[in-house]
This record gives C-alpha cells, sequence and structure tokens, in this order.
C-alpha cells in the first residue's frame, strides 16, 4: 500500500482521505502534525496564480502565507493556474502543507480568441484586436474548460470553502457560484489590492515617465477590471485585500461587496545575525524587488538618478546601492557601470543583503496593495526610508517605525540621517520589528483569515 492509499483522516476515524487523481497531480503530504489544535474540521479549496513560496514575487509570498495558514485549521487542496510566472514545482513546505497539488496546463487553456489574434502577422493589427479582447489579460488562461477543469478536480474532495486569489482569476470560481446555496461552498475572493486603483497609479507613472501608449493601456485595461469588480464582487461571500485603505474604498465604492483585511505578512528570520547600526564606513542602501514591474524598475531608475545625484550633493559620504532581483536587463545596460551601484539579479536569500544594509530604501511611485519588501526589512531589523505610497497600509508610522521622504532629496536626507545616528537607526529597527512580529506575522494572517469564515450570502 502506497503512501497515498494508507494516508487516514485524523478527524473521522479510519475513514481514507480523498486520494490524488490522475497525471496532473504533483504530490500528497503525508498527514502533517497541526502545529496547533483545529477550530473546525473543513476543507478548503484554494486558486492561486501562482505556486505559493516564501522567497520570491509578492504574490508567491502572500499565496504561502495564505495556505499555511489555512492548513493550521483544515486540509486544503491547491489549485495553481500559474499565470503569474514562477517556478510551476512546489517547494517543500507546499508539499507538507497542501493535502493535493494541481497544476493547469497553459499551454491546454489559452483562450481560443487570443490564439486566433495571435496569428495575425501585422503587430499593429494584433495590438488593436488584443485592445477589443474583453477580459483582463491576465485572464486569458481563465476559460470555460479551465472551470470545469477546476470544479471536477476539487469535487473529488468537495470543499467546505473556495479561495480563490486574484480577480482575474474569479471566473473559475462560475461553477461553484452557480450552485444552490444550500450546497455552495462559502466563498473567497482575494484581491490583495485595489486592481482599479493600481491601474490608475500605473496610467499616471506612464505619463509622468512620458510613455502614453502605455498609460492608455493601462486605462484600457482598468476598464476590463472594472467588468469584473461590478460581475463578480457581489457574488462572493467574502472579499478581502492586504491594505485597510484598498478595503475601505472598494466598501464605499461598492457597498455590496462585503470587505474584509487579510495583511500581507513575512516569516521571522530564523537564526540570521541582525544588521548593527554603524555611523562609519559607507552609506549603504537596499533595494529588493522584481525588476520587470513597472513600479519596481521606476523606483530603482529613480534611485540611481535623482536620488543619487542628491545623496552626491548632500554629503561627500561613499555610498554603495545594492538592488537585489529578478529581471530588469535595461537596467544592468543602463546602471551597471555605476561604480557605487551593483545589481545582483535574483538571490534566493537575503540575509546577507540585509545584514549588510544601512538602509532598505523603497522610494516606489506606482502600485497597490502593501509592499512585503518593507515587512521584510522590518523583519531583518533594517531601518526602512520609503515613500509615502511605498509605505501605505502597513500601519506604520513616520519617524516611529521608519522615514517617509518623497522628493529624491527628502529621500537622500533620510537616509543620510539614519545612516549618522545610529540610535535612530536602532530605534526605528526595533519598533518596526515589533510591528511586523504584531500585525504581519503567520499569527496574524492566520487569525485575519479565521475571521472571514461563515459569513455566507443570501438565506
Amino acid at each position: 500500500m502506497g503512501p497515498t492509499d494508507g494516508r487516514r483522516d485524523r478527524n473521522r476515524g479510519s475513514r481514507p482521505a480523498c486520494r490524488r487523481h490522475g497525471p496532473p497531480v504533483l504530490g500528497d503530504a503525508e498527514p502533517r502534525s497541526s502545529p496547533r489544535p483545529r477550530l473546525m474540521r473543513r476543507r478548503v479549496l484554494l486558486v492561486a496564480p501562482v505556486m505559493p513560496r516564501h522567497t520570491g514575487s509578492g504574490l508567491a509570498r502572500r499565496a504561502a502565507m495564505t495556505l499555511a495558514a489555512l492548513a493550521r485549521d483544515g486540509e486544503v487542496d491547491l489549485f495553481v493556474v500559474p499565470v503569474a510566472g514562477g517556478e510551476p514545482s512546489p517547494p517543500d513546505h507546499v508539499l507538507l502543507e497542501a493535502a493535493r497539488i494541481h497544476v493547469l496546463s497553459l499551454q491546454e487553456h489559452l483562450d481560443p480568441h487570443v490564439a486566433l489574434i495571435a496569428r495575425l502577422t501585422d503587430p499593429l493589427e494584433e495590438a488593436r484586436a488584443m485592445e477589443r479582447y474583453p477580459k483582463p489579460y491576465l485572464a486569458r488562461f481563465c476559460t470555460a474548460a479551465s472551470a470545469a477543469e477546476v470544479f471536477d478536480w476539487a469535487r473529488i474532495c468537495p470543499p467546505t470553502v473556495v479561495h480563490v486569489m486574484r480577480l482575474y482569476l474569479a471566473p473559475l470560481a462560475g461553477p461553484f457560484l452557480r450552485l444552490a446555496p444550500a450546497v455552495r461552498p462559502e466563498m473567497v475572493l482575494d484581491l490583495d489590492d485595489d486592481e482599479l486603483e493600481t491601474r490608475t497609479r500605473l496610467a499616471d507613472l506612464c505619463r509622468l515617465r512620458g510613455e502614453d501608449e502605455a498609460a492608455r493601456q493601462e486605462e484600457r485595461e482598468r476598464g476590463k477590471y472594472e467588468t469584473y469588480v461590478h460581475r463578480y464582487l457581489a457574488a462572493f461571500d467574502r472579499v478581502s485585500l492586504a491594505n485597510p485603505a484598498d478595503a475601505a474604498r472598494i466598501g464605499r465604492q461598492f457597498p455590496s461587496a462585503r470587505t474584509a483585511v487579510v495583511p500581507n505578512g513575512v516569516l521571522p528570520p530564523d537564526g540570521v545575525p541582525r544588521h548593527e547600526p554603524s555611523a562609519e564606513g559607507p552609506l549603504r542602501l537596499l533595494f529588493v524587488g522584481t525588476l520587470d514591474y513597472l513600479p519596481n524598475a521606476d523606483a530603482v531608475e529613480f534611485l540611481c538618478t535623482a536620488i543619487r545625484a542628491a545623496l552626491h550633493d548632500l554629503s561627500s559620504r561613499e555610498i554603495a546601492i545594492d538592488i537585489v532581483g529578478a529581471g530588469g536587463e535595461h537596467l544592468l545596460n543602463r546602471f551597471g557601470r555605476l561604480e557605487d551601484v551593483r545589481l545582483h539579479g535574483y538571490a534566493p536569500c537575503l540575509a546577507s543583503f540585509y545584514a549588510a544594509a544601512d538602509v532598505a530604501i523603497v522610494p516606489i511611485r506606482a502600485g497597490g496593495g502593501t509592499r512585503l519588501k518593507i515587512l521584510e526589512a522590518f523583519a531583518h531589523h533594517v531601518p526602512v526610508v520609503s515613500t509615502a505610497l511605498g509605505a501605505e497600509g502597513l500601519g506604520a508610522v513616520d519617524g516611529r517605525e521608519l522615514l517617509i521622504g518623497d522628493s529624491a532629496a527628502s529621500i537622500a536626507r533620510a537616509c543620510l540621517r539614519i545612516k549618522s545616528d545610529p540610535a535612530l537607526a536602532r530605534h526605528l529597527a526595533c519598533r518596526a520589528g515589533a510591528l511586523v512580529s504584531r500585525s504581519h506575522g503567520p499569527d496574524a494572517v492566520a487569525a485575519a483569515l479565521r475571521r472571514l469564515r461563515g459569513r455566507r450570502v443570501g438565506p
């Protein structure tokens, strides 16, 4: 008898647990030892746009924290639609936390309309056809066949909760939403951020950069997401967001949406030496982020041009800028020859970078949700300098957990102030570490997800 056949449900005596079904399933874990008693028995279907990981993109990390929190209190079947990229094979922690895992084949589920558009030979005609395509670009794999595959795979082990991550995957919940109320599972849609506000900000950023056509593309994409907002938000029992301001805005604009806040979270660093502030030596700045994402690429450009120039104007102190993240070949070509800038590419472990940094700098000028890069720096006890937009939604206060600056000069002055005042650096790092432990650790995420339970729509 193999490990899957021998697995038993801990709360149901000798009744066998649901088994793996079919070759696309990547693996079943042996029974987990839960870190705490379960509050109630339930089975969750988690539909994610990326394989959950505690490293990599912010979306992969949010998925990882969500999976870990849900697995504390029940069985979780993980269905991945890897439209957001990343490595599709599951890391060890996912094999331990998920009862079953299935990865949708994108090649087999591309919307036929998009496939036809891709066959056009005229690039201008292809671009115009995609403008007329009614779905958000990231929803191009959410076909009726994809939704049927999710439903058929899930009903082998019928879920009591369906938890869908991101608005563009909402169509995959269609078969569940159409069930009669008596048999329909609880339905949760994790928006993560306010897509309409994010797209507006991205369009504004494109215009600030002189990229008018890109701005128009963002506005067209915003219109497609607005259609999804009207179609899906009221259909789900709960709608969660990472940023309290986003949740409040969605609640005001769409009163039928039952919004709640599920914060982003990070794992505490394990056995990592903490940064020790010093007024001596060069000012070492660290930026972390996926560099193919426009707000991060723009932040790097802002850092390596205007902020870097302001630092040299304000002080004769030597500076060293470390930039860590996947992608960004154009940034390497543009800034790679600067003697005080180092682009390191993707790094699976950031501990050594945080240990060496005087300041984690977050000069973000667009985007949505909350910045995991700030929470990660907080967890490593590294002082943070951020724009106001970069720090929104975290509950961090200027002068208490971090320093805020929006212009190049104000950001540069804040960085130099932290370097020259180790006592201030320690104060910020201590308060920030307490904030992330209290409000953005695994327990906080799990508690927020538990508060979503039992909030059903209708009779």
